[in-house]
């Protein structure tokens, strides 16, 4: 299973960014889900709360061309590019920000 971390100091909703296994990556996080966001069930456009989706390995900016062999996803309300054999660890990525900005805290009154 994934180790996924979250580096935001923000814990609201908007841009986040953390890490998964070896990847960085940052999303756009919706408070309400939106059509143009990424299904958590499917990954398709459509019902979900991540409008934004860019996961990614460290690269040397030396080389141009490891900036693109580094980019294992980019969803910008639209797929633009996810490599076929990390689609679970996407998955997983999906549904953790799906559940995790879904849980509302719930303040009692005392008596």
């Amino acid at each position: 299973m994934p180790k996924i971390t979250v580096e935001s100091k923000n814990n609201q909703y908007g841009i986040i960014y953390g890490r998964i296994d070896d990847y960085n990556w940052y999303a756009l996080v919706q408070k309400e889900k939106v059509s143009y966001g990424i299904n958590p069930v499917t990954l398709e456009k459509g019902d979900g709360k991540v409008s934004r989706l860019f996961v990614y390995k460290k690269f040397s900016s030396k080389i141009p061309n490891d900036f693109i062999k580094s980019v294992v996803a980019d969803y910008r309300h639209k797929w633009n590019w996810l490599e076929k054999d990390k689609k679970e660890l996407i998955t997983r990525l999906v549904n953790y920000l799906e559940l995790r900005y879904s849980l509302k805290v719930l303040k009692s009154k005392a008596k």
